[in-house]
């Protein structure tokens, strides 16, 4: 993939695809972060993941050439690196190995998408939590340990969980007052731990 790729470097804010457009490319994330998101025909923008490094965007596109079902856009400078759909196409034809990397990423995302689907069952203040320990564990590394700082507004928790923002600022205020979690201008630090406790059978 790097020999068939060009690297291109992008800012924060950058749209990578958008919902409901052809899509022509595919884009392994290399370094920086992007998130997914769709947005309804009253302007509600619903954020269904986040993409770090080693992982595809678009190759779905790619594979059987429809719209992109939602809209990526950089989180923070980012740098990518940019194959044809074509010529992704190609080498996955070639390359059992990178076939079977997206049939295990699609498996993935489907056992996600039915976990979220799982999850809407469940009230604003569990979603939130489910929310909150996701993302830490993407965000995780081998330094963190329990504590894991991640870059976030409330606003994109909201878009996440989803629910309104009002709800979720009250959540994170009773999570801070008995010490799961630390907030800052656009950080939060995460004490999974202290979270997982809080959804445990009887907490």
């Amino acid at each position: 993939m790097s020999a068939a790729g060009t690297p291109r470097s992008v800012p924060r804010a950058a749209e990578i695809c958008r919902q409901g457009r052809p899509s022509s490319t595919v884009h392994l994330l290399c370094t920086g972060s992007a998130e997914v998101f769709r947005q309804d025909a009253d302007g509600i923008r619903t954020i269904l993941a986040r993409r770090r490094p080693g992982q595809l965007i678009g190759e779905m596109s790619a594979v059987d050439g429809s719209p992109a079902s939602a809209t990526v856009r950089t989180l923070s400078a980012s740098v990518f690196l940019v194959l044809p759909a074509a010529r992704f196409v190609e080498l996955c034809h070639a390359r059992p190995g990178i076939t079977w990397t997206v049939l295990r990423t699609a498996v993935a995302r489907l056992r996600d998408s039915d976990d979220q689907r799982q999850q809407y069952r469940l009230d604003v203040r569990k979603r939130t939590i489910l929310c909150l320990l996701s993302i830490a564990e993407d965000a995780r590394s081998e330094d963190t340990h329990s504590r894991v700082p991640v870059t976030l507004t409330q606003q994109q928790l909201a878009d996440m969980v989803p629910a309104s923002l009002p709800s979720v600022t009250r959540i994170l205020e009773d999570l801070r007052d008995v010490g799961a979690l630390h907030t800052g201008r656009g950080r939060m630090v995460i004490e999974t731990d202290r979270l997982r406790s809080l959804v445990r059978p009887g907490s």
